[in-house]
């Protein structure tokens, strides 16, 4: 994951994010446009293959950072498995 600046995070944002999946212009101004204190890193990792269209956020505030990436449909659909049991 690459370390990025602030408008470098927010083109990657607006570029790759779609409203039908969440990610909107009141999304950012909502938990991205105000900058947080104490300050937050930002970290982008762009998607490898074609088949990585979901983008995600995770807003880590222990370790202070933004970190967006890309799956696969496959795979962010398994996040919400339940393991079955033996």
């Amino acid at each position: 994951m690459q370390d990025v600046s602030k408008a470098q995070f927010e083109s990657v944002y607006f570029e790759y994010g779609r409203e039908e999946g969440g990610w909107t212009r009141a999304y950012w101004d909502r938990f991205y446009a105000t900058e947080r204190t104490p300050p937050m890193k930002y970290k982008v990792e762009l998607p490898q293959r074609a088949d990585q269209t979901r983008m995600m956020i995770v807003d880590d505030f222990a370790v202070r950072e933004h970190r967006l990436f890309f799956m696969s449909e496959e795979a962010e659909e398994r996040l919400f498995e339940v393991p079955s049991s033996p």
